[in-house]
Formats: C-alpha cells, sequence, structure tokens
C-alpha cells in the first residue's frame, strides 16, 4: 500500500526531496540512499498526492513545475515529468515569513485545507514552511488532525513537545513527528559528532562553536532577530547534549549570501584540554546543500512514521522524533537515537 504523502510549502526542501521521489523511485539505483528500506517500505512506496503554498507564484501549477518556481533556488537535479497535483493555496495567519513580506499571497483556511488532505487521501502531511510560523504550523497540524493524517513537523517551530498536540494525534490514531528537522550530514549532526568524539576520547570541552553561511529562502528568513534567537537557541540546546556536563557552546546562522543559492557553509570551532591541561583545538568547516541533505532523512521519516501507524503506535514516536530531529520531545544522544530507530524500523 502507498504512503501517500501531502507538502506543505513547496519551497528548495520539497524540490529536492520530489526529484529524489523520481529518482529512486523510476531507477533501480540507490547510490546515494542511505536506507533502500525502512520499515520493509521502499522509495517506490511513497507518492506525494496533494501540495499547498501561500506564494501566488506556485498555487495553481503543477507540482513539478512549482518545485522549480521563483524564489526556488535549490538545484534542479533531474527532468519532473508533470504529476497531476496542483499546489493549492496555503495556510498563514498574520506570520509571513520575510522572503514574502512585499509578494501576493494566496490563502486558504484550516477547513479547506483538511478537506483536500481528505479528498487527496493523505496519510502523512509534511510541514514544510518557513521558520518563524509558529501559528500557521499550528493549523496545519490541526488540518492534518481533522483530516485523519499523520504529521512530520520538519520546522523549528515547537509543537510535537507539547503535551496536548501530541494528545490529540494519539486519541484520533495518529502519529506525529518533529521538531526541526536534522539535516544526514549538516552543521548540527557534525557538530554532535565531534562533540561525542572528543568525549569518547577523553577530552575536556570548555567551548565550541557553529556558525552558518547560506543562500535560499529559509537563510534569508533566519537573520530576522526573533526567529535567529529562537533556532539559535534550538540548535544550540541539541548539541549540547552530546556533552555530559556543562560547557559553553553556541550554534546558529549569522548571515545571508544570496549567490549562494541552496548551499551552506557552516563554520566550527572546538577548544578543550587533554593530559596536563595540553590544550586540544579544532578548526575547520564544512559545505554542504540543505535540501540534499535534507531528501534522506524525510525519507527514513515518512516510512518510519507510516510503519508505526500500522503497528498501531500512535502520538509522538519517540524513536522517530529522536532519530529526525533537533528538538525531540525526549532528548538523548545521536548514537542512542540511531540505535533505536535501527532496532525498530531497520531490522
Amino acid at each position: 500500500m502507498k504512503v501517500r504523502v501531502g507538502i506543505a510549502g513547496v519551497g528548495n526542501s520539497a524540490s529536492t526531496f520530489i526529484q529524489g521521489l523520481r529518482h529512486y523511485g523510476s531507477r533501480k539505483t540507490t547510490e546515494g540512499l542511505w536506507h533502500p528500506r525502512v520499515g520493509g517500505l521502499s522509495v517506490r512506496d511513497i507518492e506525494v498526492v496533494a501540495a499547498f503554498d501561500i506564494d501566488s507564484r506556485k498555487v495553481g501549477l503543477d507540482l513539478s513545475e512549482a518545485i522549480f518556481a521563483k524564489p526556488n533556488v535549490g538545484r534542479k537535479y533531474l527532468e519532473v515529468p508533470r504529476m497531476g497535483v496542483e499546489v493549492q493555496p496555503g495556510l498563514s495567519r498574520g506570520d509571513i515569513p520575510p522572503h514574502l513580506s512585499s509578494e501576493k499571497l494566496n490563502l486558504s483556511t484550516t477547513e479547506r485545507v483538511s478537506k483536500e488532505l481528505a479528498r487527496s487521501g493523505v496519510t502523512i502531511l509534511l510541514n514544510l514552511i518557513s521558520s518563524g510560523t509558529p501559528r500557521s504550523s499550528l493549523d496545519y497540524a490541526n488540518a492534518a488532525a481533522e483530516a485523519g493524517c499523520s504529521f512530520v513537523n520538519c520546522t523549528p517551530n515547537i509543537l510535537v513537545s507539547r503535551p496536548a498536540i501530541a494528545k490529540k494525534f494519539s486519541e484520533a490514531k495518529l502519529c506525529i513527528a518533529g521538531d526541526d528537522l536534522m539535516s544526514q550530514f549538516g552543521g548540527t549532526i557534525f557538530h554532535k559528532g565531534l562533540l561525542s568524539l572528543m568525549v569518547k576520547r577523553g577530552i575536556t570541552i570548555s567551548k565550541s562553536y557553529q556558525l552558518d553561511v547560506g543562500g535560499g529562502s529559509e537563510t534569508f528568513n533566519t537573520i530576522d532577530e526573533e526567529i535567529k534567537v529562537a533556532k539559535r537557541k534550538l540548535k544550540t540546546s541539541s548539541v549540547a547534549q552530546e556533552v555530559p556536563y556543562q560547557f559553553e557552546t553556541v550554534a546558529g546562522t549569522t548571515d545571508y549570501v544570496d549567490y549562494m543559492g541552496n548551499e551552506r557553509t557552516s563554520y566550527f570551532w572546538f577548544d578543550g584540554s587533554t593530559f596536563l591541561n595540553s590544550r586540544v583545538g579544532v578548526d575547520i568547516y564544512l559545505r554542504s546543500s540543505d535540501g540534499a541533505n535534507a531528501g534522506n532523512v524525510l525519507l527514513d521519516v515518512i516510512r518510519a512514521l507510516s510503519t508505526a501507524r500500522e503497528s498501531r503506535v500512535y502520538g509522538a514516536v519517540e524513536e522517530v522524533c529522536a532519530y529526525g530531529f533537533k528538538s525531540p520531545p525526549r532528548r538523548v544522544n545521536f548514537e542512542e537515537a540511531y540505535a533505536s530507530f535501527k532496532s525498530k524500523f531497520l531490522r
């Protein structure tokens, strides 16, 4: 049985995700695919059947065209044939992302979105809208619950950790996962990995920082001071989980460079000490692509959440949340999170 996916927010991550579905779903290759099967499901078991956006430049277009429409700047990896999925007007309750502040918007209501989700037979809704849109994210979650579909919150807007929301999905026999998608090999997991390695090798860590510079609308939105502070708090809390004692650390986006497109450069600095208080320092940078970094994790989360619901596990699925997100309801280090995910979904 197909996992029928709806997408809220047809941005760069959605574009790369849909291209990935086309690439791995229509070919026999698994090169670049992290987990060919999750919960017994392959990429071919996933299909996108509904999409929503508030940008009038995308609404009304077939999804195959909308993923390459402005202001998207993600790489075009391959041609995507017409999908027969028309982008519908999306939700916004006044929390307009900065990159759309001067654009014409095409808005819908929670009731209409819920009806479209039900009509399209969506079983999982991906929330890929911009950072700094907590009320709109909540509206999409409510629309999903009313339509009878599970919900994945990829934004840093805190939803899954709110007991009332998790309870609502659990009582409806639906699943929910989030918050704030963690890239396959982006700044957060790289930062966590190096901290974990230093701890295991007996280094006493005193300080670390991660500074991100990138292009694309998501980075543009994140340099808004209020959004920047909120996202930095989430990322900093996530990386600190890898160290079993207090130390000074900061992680977050620092600037937007338009010509970088969907690319990102993350700068890292670590300071620690070892035998006879000898200093250990690391100064390094990582280059990556935001959209591609999300692809494998989205595929894994979708298939795992579908499997969980089929197994009658409802509400916030802890193994999925800890594995795929920076701010899960229960925080654990990544090695423990991956081991739990593997045990349940990769057997």
